[in-house]
Formats: C-alpha cells, structure tokens, sequence
C-alpha cells in the first residue's frame, strides 16, 4: 500500500493487523478466534484443528459454522464430533518442513513433505528450492566465524535474527563435512528432477529429506 495512503489511514482511524502470523502468534492468533466461535471446542479438538489446518486458516470460519449447523450453537465439540468435519489436511509452512529436517525427525519430515506437495500444491522443484535456499545459509556461514544470530542475519541481508541464529546453529550441529554432503544430494536431487531418473518427484523428495534428516541425526 502506498506510504502516503497508510499514513492517511493511520491518521484518521485505526489500523488492525489480521495477519494470522507464525508459531505462537498463530497460536494467539486460533485462540482469539475461538474465544467467539459459534461453538466451543475441547482442548484436544482445537490441538486437532490447529495441527489439521495448518496455514490455511482461511477455512477456520466456514468450519466452525458448519459445525454450529450440524451440532447446535454454543454445543461443546469434542475430538471425535470433530473428526468428521475435517476434510483434507491443510498446507504447512515451509519451516515445518525444514524444521523437523534439522531436528532429524525423518517421520514428521516426510509428513510435511507430503502435506506441502498435496495440500499446498507445490511442485517438487519448489520444494528442492526451499531446501536449496535452507542449506545455502548454512553454507555462506560455514567457516565464515559469525558467532551470533545479530551477526548471522548481517551476513545473510535478513532483517530478522532469528530465522539466521536457527541456520548459524545447525551449520554448526552438521560441521563442514556433513554440510558439504547435504549440498551434493540437493544437486543430485536437482539432476533427478530434471529427467536424470525414472523415479516420480515425490519419490525422490523423500530420498533426498530422508537422507537430510539422517545427516542431521548424525550431527547431533
């Protein structure tokens, strides 16, 4: 939005910021929601809701009225009154993916692959390209002697220390060597996307975050 049109709005009224955010903004965030919904949840059905949709939390609104519809307003939901209603899960932000990566949880890893190819529709080059743009960081810190988050965003040109203090620490967990590793399976991972192999693009993405989780591991 132009600067001069925000100002003017800034000035004569107020401005309320509806993004849903990330982690525990996003968790205040499905919690403010709730305070108002036509229906009350259990604490499990709202862990189940929150893990089910994801980022999309677009489809919160809808969701909630048809269960108002089918369970009457102001009826307590339970996990299992819940469950019907759910759909298909929703997408997951790319840090799930490379989070659970870097924790070397291969089973949570290949979930997030899964949802992030199914639910959010992204091509596996996509994908290769979050992953890519993860271990670059990494890479650019390696041997580069950034001792903080402050200092590693620097070196990055990201405006925020934390997502460079997550990328300083894990380049340190996986060292040189494993880093060096992880860099050639995303370049043979490349190659098999682009004709190299016979095997679906999903199969290789799960090659290649199994692998990368291993390694991990091994740092750990």
């Amino acid at each position: 939005m132009p600067t001069v049109l925000s100002k003017a709005v800034a000035g004569a009224g107020e401005v309320i910021d509806t993004s849903v955010g990330t982690g525990r903004a996003r968790t205040r965030w499905l919690a403010d929601r709730l305070k108002g919904a036509p229906v009350r949840l259990e604490a499990p059905a709202v862990a189940r809701l929150a893990d089910h949709l994801g980022s999309d939390m677009g489809r919160l609104v809808g969701l909630l009225e048809t269960l108002a519809a089918a369970y009457g307003r102001r009826a307590t939901v339970t996990l299992d009154d819940l469950e019907p209603f759910l759909g298909e899960a929703g997408a997951l932000a790319p840090w799930d993916l490379t989070d659970a990566v870097d924790a070397g949880r291969t089973a949570g890893a290949l979930a997030a692959l899964h949802r992030m190819l199914a639910a959010g529709d992204a091509h596996p080059l996509q994908v290769l390209s979050v992953l890519h743009r993860h271990y670059q960081r990494m890479l650019r810190l390696d041997g580069s002697g950034v001792t903080s988050p402050e200092q590693a965003a620097d070196l990055l040109g990201i405006a925020s220390a934390f997502p460079a203090g997550k990328a300083l620490a894990q380049a340190n967990r996986l060292g040189s060597g494993r880093l060096g590793r992880a860099i050639r399976l995303l370049a043979e991972a490349d190659l098999d996307l682009r004709g190299a192999t016979a095997l679906p693009g999903e199969t290789v993405l799960d090659i290649l975050v199994a692998r990368l989780s291993r390694l991990a591991r091994q740092g750990r």
